[in-house]
């Protein structure tokens, strides 16, 4: 039974819970199709079992954030998978031996985890999980962060130890053949344990998703167990097991099932390395017409007009700080209180909002009403602007120095003034300081 429920519970994570690996997957949940089937899942069960009081936000980003959702598909898959052992077991109760079904249930979890890897791999060689330090971090306080963004900080200052994370994860790709598999697995065994110690100790906002992948690795890793154990710890001779495939007599199968593996390694890897360079791509592009125009820096606001009437410095409604460019572009209010920005260069444009549980919140409200379709996604700032979720401002560069923003917060005009603080990224300590072989003291500061 414990195969059967790990069977139908796997391969309902695979299907239900990842959709950036799979370029089928994609198609299907980002087209509303796959979004829609499981929100509605998800939001009745969350309402008629758990009622659940609060609004259930689906993660259409795409992210594995721990939010109610997750864990009510995690209770959803569970369900299921107990249901459909108790069936299984009912109509199958004489047969014992499942060697074909596990070798196909341990290859496409060898895949699944090769390719998700090396999808974190990727980020790490293209920078952009942990992207370099922007102007918002280098002016902001440590004592200011989130854990989480002291974790991004202290793995975004190193392209070299993104290079390292990378290979570690890499390594992962030893899974997608049989008889590296069991190394692969150890390997990436290390590899989710230290990322499960960083999201869990600096509350990282994905905790359960890289536990349920070493889960799955510890799965593939059972049958090496006693082997493994012998070698490491008694001294005696032992060799480790290796999944047999089942052979046809017929050759075209064999020759089909050859053929089939390098299509799916060949077509997968095309698609992930194809769409985290066109990411990457359009990040560089939008950054390198930002910092072309002088749009990127930090602006101290020197006026700020709320309907006809000027704020001093001290108003808790005034803005202090603006910093665009980057991966993290915001407002700074009194304290440290933040609003966000999106800043459209085109379109000479910034959409402010506030915080973003209420932000998540008010468009979850809006795809319960239009659908969770890619259509509903596309205008979803138009949407949010429309009903005062998000606030639309004009600006004007007049010059190098000097930006001008113009347009309504919620009911409110304001026009600000901001002007360019005179800093660079090597202006701060942290940028100036280059790796050093000698060091006669320790360089501390």
């Amino acid at each position: 039974m414990t195969f059967r429920f790990a069977f139908i519970f796997f391969i309902l994570f695979i299907l239900c819970l990842d959709w950036s690996v799979n370029p089928v997957l994609s198609y299907l949940f980002y087209e509303g199709y796959l979004a829609e089937l499981l929100d509605g899942a998800v939001q009745w069960t969350g309402k008629n079992l758990f009622h659940i009081p609060y609004t259930i936000i689906s993660p259409y980003d795409g992210q594995h954030n721990d939010r109610t959702y997750i864990y009510l598909l995690y209770f959803i898959m569970a369900a299921a998978a107990v249901l459909g052992t108790v069936v299984w077991s009912m109509l199958d109760r004489r047969k014992a031996n499942y060697d074909i079904l596990y070798y196909w249930l341990t290859t496409v979890l060898r895949y699944y985890l090769a390719f998700t890897l090396f999808l974190f791999a990727l980020e790490k060689f293209f920078k952009v999980q942990f992207p370099d330090l922007d102007l918002y971090t280098l002016t902001q306080t440590v004592g200011d962060m989130s854990p989480m963004s002291l974790a991004w900080t202290f793995f975004g200052y190193s392209y070299g130890y993104n290079i390292f994370m990378g290979i570690a994860e890499s390594a992962a790709l030893l899974l997608l053949f049989r008889r590296t598999m069991t190394f692969g697995a150890i390997l990436t065994i290390f590899t989710l344990a230290n990322v499960m110690a960083v999201n869990y100790n600096y509350d990282v906002h994905a905790k359960m998703y890289p536990t349920a992948l070493l889960v799955m690795t510890l799965f593939l890793l059972l049958p090496s167990i006693h082997s493994l154990f012998k070698f490491f710890f008694t001294g005696q001779p032992t060799s480790l097991p290796v999944i047999q495939a089942p052979v046809s007599k017929k050759r075209w199968v064999n020759y089909s099932k050859t053929a089939l593996k390098i299509l799916v390694i060949g077509c997968t890897l095309v698609f992930i390395l194809n769409d985290y360079a066109d990411y990457k791509n359009q990040l560089i592009a939008s950054e390198l017409s930002k910092a072309q125009s002088g749009l990127s820096g930090v602006y101290d606001i020197s006026s700020f007009v709320r309907n006809q009437d000027t704020l001093s410095s001290g108003d808790p409604m005034r803005w202090q700080e603006i910093i665009i460019g980057g991966a993290r572009e915001r407002i700074r209010l009194q304290g440290d209180s933040i609003a966000f920005l999106n800043v459209s260069e085109d379109n000479h444009e910034i959409l402010v909002h506030g915080d973003r549980l209420s932000l998540g919140i008010k468009e979850q409200e809006i795809y319960n009403e239009l659908g969770l379709t890619i259509s509903t996604y596309d205008n979803m700032d138009s949407i949010m602007v429309a009903q005062q979720a998000k606030s639309r401002l004009q600006f004007e560069l007049t010059d190098s120095v000097t930006l001008k923003l113009k347009g309504k917060i919620k009911n409110d005009s304001v026009f600000v003034i901001a002007i360019k603080r005179p800093v660079t990224f090597k202006d701060f300590r942290l940028m100036k300081r280059d790796f050093h072989w000698i060091n006669e003291v320790v360089y501390m500061y």
